[in-house]
């Protein structure tokens, strides 16, 4: 996993110099004060006075993940969305008015540095930020080779590392539900009770891990519907559910991403193979991306390969990540078997 480079708060803070402003510097003083009492906190899941007295009551999150978990335990009225609506974690980036309402937030959950790269950057609190990347056991981590390769004729570049969706394998995800409970029960309880207006419905945990068992239940369904046969996918994000699942996935990184560029052509050549390998898959192109409607036309023309998005759950939306990720095995376990 990456290592975060921390920049202090105060490199997003301005202010009048401090030899013309003395009253401005002991604002900037007192703030730097709180901030390193905050960071000398023994671990992420304790508070004080002292360290969080002044901090907002509410968990700031960025990810459909993240905000998934969080509102699980506290319930959505303590869980503050930062990034917009549909953000790609891969390329959205905070501005200052985000990064001054994560460090002011009691705490920050985040997924880690593998999906949401800007945290290397960010400089926040450690001992407020919570990282659901911890609860994953080292050797479950899935990493894919390095491959170099060309789009159209141009500049070859090479892709591999982690794969970082590791939320979409029901047993990893349970893992992090469990990791942001024991962390946020303690952190939360100097804001005060919750509600019972803001409460989840049933018992923490209760409710959430009933949808993990119904999502789990969809990629087995997932699962026998394909009978041996292998998915073919355009992205790596699939790597966690088929494992879990027992799925054979070929995944071909087009690396369409509506720029209308031409795609990666290895992957074109690989698609055409396994196209070609009748029986062997089910006839259909899984999108976890972006679907790149043109090309997507072009697969069902000249490969028989039928397209299909699946929402990985990534980004915050109007449906939450797990209803999102239970829907898209449904709807391809239903295209591969209709009833």
């Amino acid at each position: 996993m990456g290592t975060a480079r921390f920049v202090p708060f105060s490199a997003h803070l301005s202010s009048a110099p401090l030899s013309s402003a003395p009253l401005a510097a002991g604002l900037l003083a007192g703030l730097l004060a709180g901030l390193l009492a905050g960071c000398s906190d023994g671990g992420a899941a304790s508070s004080s006075a002292s360290g969080d007295g002044g901090m907002r009551p509410v968990v700031a999150v960025t990810s459909g993940p993240a905000e998934l978990l969080a509102a699980a335990v506290l319930g959505s009225t303590r869980v503050e969305r930062i990034a917009p609506e549909g953000a790609s974690l891969l390329t959205w980036r905070p501005g200052d008015a985000s990064l001054d309402a994560m460090v002011s937030a009691r705490r920050v959950l985040v997924l880690g540095d593998e999906a949401e790269p800007w945290l290397q950057r960010a400089g926040l609190p450690p001992s407020r930020t919570l990282r659901l990347d911890a609860a994953v056991p080292e050797s479950r981590w899935i990493e894919v080779g390095s491959v170099t390769h060309t789009h159209g004729g141009g500049e070859s570049h090479t892709h591999g590392g982690v794969v970082a969706e590791a939320w979409t394998d029901p047993e990893l995800l349970r893992s992090m539900a469990a990791r942001t409970r024991r962390q946020l029960a303690g952190a939360m309880v100097e804001s005060g009770p919750v509600a019972p207006a803001e409460a989840p419905a049933e018992a923490p945990g209760e409710a959430l891990g009933a949808r993990i068992d119904a999502y789990a239940a969809e990629i087995g369904a997932l699962a026998e519907a394909l009978d041996g046969r292998a998915l073919i996918a355009t992205h790596h994000g699939m790597e966690y559910l088929c494992r879990a699942a027992g799925i054979r996935l070929e995944v071909t990184e087009l690396e369409l991403d509506g720029d209308a560029g031409p795609p990666n052509d290895d992957a074109v050549r690989r698609l055409a193979e396994l196209a070609a390998q009748e029986g062997a898959h089910a006839g259909i192109l899984v999108w976890p991306g972006p679907l790149d409607v043109a090309f997507a036309e072009k697969a069902q023309q000249e490969l028989g390969l039928r397209s299909l998005d699946f929402d990985l759950g990534a980004p915050l939306a109007e449906r939450d990540t797990l209803t999102r990720l239970t829907q898209s095995a449904a709807r391809l376990r239903a295209a591969i078997a209709p009833e």
